[in-house]
């Protein structure tokens, strides 16, 4: 079962802002189909923006549909896979979290993982209460999404000096920190 965490309730302020009346109409679409006021919509997108699509912006990320994205996976060897996730994990993360936090550190790696897993809907990330620490990112996207994202989440935790042990699967990569 899984423990529910009270966060902290931020100050509001009250702004004005001017919107185009296309935006708006958007905006009401949006939030009645979401069941949620315009205000909570805007302010979910406005948090999403300033904390995480604002820096992912700056590492020069790339949006591609899901067929495309599967396409090349499947074109591509695992070796050359391996490869691409070694090459771009400790760079991407590296470069994000001193974006984002200032610093390079084993905790915000796994800000990054869950922030990756909430805004891109590549994987899902569970955390274990275990010692020591496992995180599991579970995926619709086949095995060679898995050695992608081992290869890559490996990388980046050896570069921050963190030794950890990968467990591949089809639709699963389980992490433990070592």
């Amino acid at each position: 079962m899984e423990e529910e965490v009270s966060l902290p309730k931020r100050r509001t302020e009250n702004r004005s802002f001017r919107i185009d009346s296309g935006v708006l109409s958007g905006l009401e679409e949006e939030a009645g189909r979401k069941k949620v006021s315009v205000n909570t919509l805007v302010n979910q997108l406005l948090a999403e923006y300033i904390e995480v699509e604002r820096h992912r912006k700056r590492l020069g990320t790339v949006e591609i549909s899901a067929s495309a994205f599967l396409l090349l996976l499947a074109t591509a060897s695992e070796e050359d896979i391996r490869r691409a996730g070694s090459v771009s994990g400790p760079s991407v993360v590296k470069a994000y979290m001193l974006s984002k936090w200032g610093h390079e550190s084993v905790p915000n790696i796994l800000k990054f993982i869950r922030e990756n897993a909430s805004v891109t809907g590549l994987y899902d990330y569970s955390e274990a209460a275990s010692s020591p620490k496992t995180i599991t990112l579970t995926h619709s996207m086949g095995k060679k999404w898995s050695v992608y994202m081992a290869s890559f989440f490996t990388a980046a935790f050896e570069e921050a000096g963190q030794k950890i042990q990968v467990e591949v699967a089809e639709q699963a990569v389980g992490i433990k920190l070592l």
